[in-house]
């Protein structure tokens, strides 16, 4: 009976096209205020997501970071208070650092205190956040066109090109940064005049290239690697979970809802964890059905 049922839902899956339009989640967690990044920490096997909590360029001194355990539990919304609109999360050396409208905030996760804040006054809306192997800090202007670089203790401009197309989430490699682009000229309802894509952007020569996807239309928030050719993706205004590669080939992993925002994928758990925003919650998939 178990084989049969297999066997139906692969037929299934065969006549989607693959796609699958609806996810049944791992866990749920409620209580959250405008979650937009979540940042794992496998050392201590838990989770920090960043609180908006009201609009997203405000410097309103009422945003926080926000504690989860392991499987979703909500330890502490405001773990660490006093923060403005965070966003993009990302940890290095037990610090986790933070982008928070005009600023990049660091904190001792062992300490749980705020330890630094490196200010941007020209930037619009600092939004992700991706640490190279030896420690670069990247970290995107979403409204302002520009990448910055921690260097020095100070927020450097390392490059600024409309081409970037509203960069958002951020994913390097030895080689290249990888940006997550939003779409050109976000309105008020974040709707854009072009579709976002995926943007790979030369460490050495700042060259930058588009990825193909087969004229998809995705207003892109999260990015991460899942394998040498292949990302994943988050569309924010569609609410999906999208997979690319290299050949311009995109996939419908999940239907979830308006907001998706900046995921974590775990690759050892196989576990996707999205904030979604617009719903003060962060859920936890298994997407089974990504094939090698």
């Amino acid at each position: 009976m178990k084989n049969t049922l297999k066997i139906v839902v692969l037929l299934f899956m065969l006549l989607l096209g693959g796609q699958v339009l609806a996810g049944t989640p791992v866990w749920i967690t409620s209580g959250l205020k405008m979650p937009e990044s979540v940042e794992y920490d496998p050392t201590r096997d838990r989770f920090y997501v960043s609180n908006i909590n009201d609009g997203v360029m405000k410097q309103d001194d009422n945003g926080s970071i926000g504690l989860l355990d392991a499987h979703g539990k909500l330890l502490n919304v405001d773990w660490i208070s006093g923060l403005h609109s965070p966003k993009g999360l990302a940890l290095y050396n037990n610090k986790l650092y933070v982008a928070d409208v005009k600023q990049l905030v660091v904190i001792n996760v062992d300490s749980g205190k705020l330890i630094a804040r490196y200010a941007a006054d020209e930037s619009m809306v600092l939004n992700g956040i991706t640490i190279s192997k030896a420690g670069t800090v990247f970290v995107s202007d979403w409204m302002g066109n520009r990448i910055y670089t921690l260097d020095d203790g100070e927020l450097k401009i390392w490059l600024e090109d409309s081409k970037l197309n509203s960069p958002n989430g951020l994913w390097v490699d030895d080689s290249n940064l990888y940006v997550a682009s939003w779409g050109a000229k976000p309105k008020a309802d974040f709707t854009t005049e072009t579709s976002g894509n995926i943007k790979q952007i030369s460490l050495n020569t700042k060259i930058i290239k588009t990825l193909p996807q087969n004229k998809h239309w995705i207003n892109m928030d999260g990015i991460s690697r899942y394998s040498k050719n292949r990302w994943i993706v988050t569309d924010f205004i569609k609410g999906e979970v999208l997979l690319l590669d290299t050949k311009g080939r995109v996939k419908k992993l999940l239907a979830v809802k308006k907001g998706s925002a900046d995921f974590y994928y775990i690759r050892e758990k196989n576990l996707l964890v999205i904030p979604l925003m617009m719903d003060n919650q962060v859920v936890a998939y298994t997407p089974e059905h990504i094939s090698e």
